[in-house]
């Protein structure tokens, strides 16, 4: 009965050890050569609008002008698929929300105290169908 016993102590260590003998490896591979090829990289950027103006605003007396309209165009952007433009407004300093126009124009009525002037900035980005914005064109107004 004790022989039974040291045969199958001997016989789990010795399947054990040819289980790893005859298994397969891991796979493993080097490469000797290497190929190299020209990498170019093209960027795009969105053209701006352009010849941004104030022309048709309203003309301004400093002492007796309170209510007066606001008008800005420009040229529209070159690059395809531009589908608005983003218009901010900062009026002495103060910053507008930000509205999204598909032309190429805007007019706004504002009013002011007498004897006290009006600043208005604008700032007009091209907005693409794909996200990517054109640098802002700029235009200044003074009431």
């Amino acid at each position: 009965m004790r022989t039974g016993w040291v045969r199958r102590a001997l016989v789990v260590p010795a399947l054990a050890c040819a289980v790893l003998v005859t298994s397969p490896s891991a796979a493993s591979a080097a490469f000797a050569a290497r190929a190299a090829a020209p990498l170019t990289v093209g960027t795009a950027t969105v053209a701006p609008a352009t010849a941004p103006t104030t022309a048709g605003s309203t003309a301004c007396v400093l002492s007796l002008t309170t209510s007066y309209t606001v008008r800005i165009s420009w040229t529209a952007s070159t690059t395809a698929r531009v589908t608005g433009y983003v218009v901010t407004e900062t009026v002495n300093g103060v910053a507008r929300a930000p509205v999204t126009l598909a032309g190429t124009s805007a007019q706004r009525a504002a009013t002011k105290p007498a004897l006290q002037t009006a600043t208005h900035a604008f700032s007009i980005v091209a907005r693409t169908d794909y996200g990517w914005t054109a640098v802002p064109a700029t235009v200044t107004f003074r009431c």
